[in-house]
């Protein structure tokens, strides 16, 4: 059944077919799945699992979706709506669960008008209250839902615990020493331990201070420390591309040597590679490091002397 929206009679406002979802999930992911897809560090996986969240509620008894259309069929603003009854005091309760206006054609009044329409589904449905979740930065949005009644009750408020239970949670004592994932902040202790572990690095390239922060602040561990008094005596970097992981850059002081640490850095990180997903993992080693072979077979790696090793750098230091 179609709808007329006030005050926009050249557009049609209809609810969703199945020939509309393509590009409903087009019009609401940067709003919608944003808002619990957040950083949107891989956008085709949050794109996908958008995808799927609409395609198995958008027709549920419960959701009803609303998408206003030009003459050509264009999707101009959608509204997304989803009734349910709070357990806790048996109100009926009408979610917006995505309300959003093609930017084509924001300034023109539609989101309150659809908002509006909105208002008018919540009494037809006998719905008690009417619910929403906007972003605190979403200052425009924010501003239209205030003019038009609705009040603040209470905050949604969240905070990122990853870091920290890599930092916390994932801790190892080996005697004296304290085994944890690197961090953001360990640049510089990385330096001085690979200058005075005699393991050379591209510091204008791949190993810059801003190339290393980044690897190490990323949503996954990218490499083991150990740390004795505060003091980094031992480390290994690592990297993933979700087939195959790398162990790299396993370096120990002199003086730490023949402690085991070595051999507990490497147990890490290959769990730690294991944990996200790789069936694989590599490590590469200089022929004549005989020690660092020992070690790495010791851990259950095989050698592969069937393949030569090419590499292309951009530049001479990269």
């Amino acid at each position: 059944m179609p709808y007329n929206l006030a005050g926009f009679p050249d557009l049609t406002l209809r609810q969703l077919s199945a020939n509309d979802v393509d590009a409903f999930i087009d019009l609401g992911l940067p709003t919608c799945a944003f808002m619990h897809g957040r950083p949107p560090d891989q956008p085709e996986k949050m794109r996908k699992d958008f995808a799927a969240f609409v395609r198995e509620y958008a027709f549920a008894r419960q959701s009803a979706i609303y998408v206003l259309v030009d003459g050509y069929n264009a999707l101009i603003a959608q509204v997304w709506l989803h009734l349910t009854t709070n357990r806790f005091n048996g109100l009926s309760e009408l979610w917006v669960w995505d309300l959003t206006v093609h930017p084509a054609h924001r300034g023109r009044g539609l989101g309150r008008a659809m908002f509006e329409f909105a208002v008018e589904q919540a009494r037809a449905r006998s719905a008690a209250e009417l619910w929403l979740l906007v972003s605190s930065k979403n200052h425009s949005a924010i501003g239209l839902y205030h003019s038009v009644g609705l009040s603040d009750r209470g905050h949604f408020m969240a905070m990122s615990v990853e870091k920290q239970q890599h930092d916390d949670v994932r801790r190892i004592r080996i005697g004296t020493v304290e085994m944890r994932p690197l961090h953001g902040g360990d640049v510089e202790a990385l330096y001085g331990l690979w200058t005075s572990g005699g393991l050379g690095y591209k510091l204008t390239g791949r190993d810059t201070p801003e190339r290393l922060q980044a690897h190490l602040s990323g949503p996954h561990i990218g490499g083991w420390g150990a740390f004795r008094a505060d003091k980094m005596v031992a480390a290994t970097l690592i990297s993933s591309d979700g087939r195959k992981g790398w162990i790299e850059r396993l370096a120990t002081l002199p003086e730490e040597r023949r402690s085991g640490l070595a051999m507990a850095l490497v147990t890490a990180a290959k769990q730690t590679l294991l944990d996200d997903g790789n069936l694989v993992i590599g490590a590469l080693i200089e022929h004549s490091n005989h020690p660092s072979r020992k070690l790495f077979e010791a851990a259950g790696f095989l050698l592969d002397d069937h393949h030569y090793y090419y590499s292309f750098r951009e530049y001479p230091d990269a």
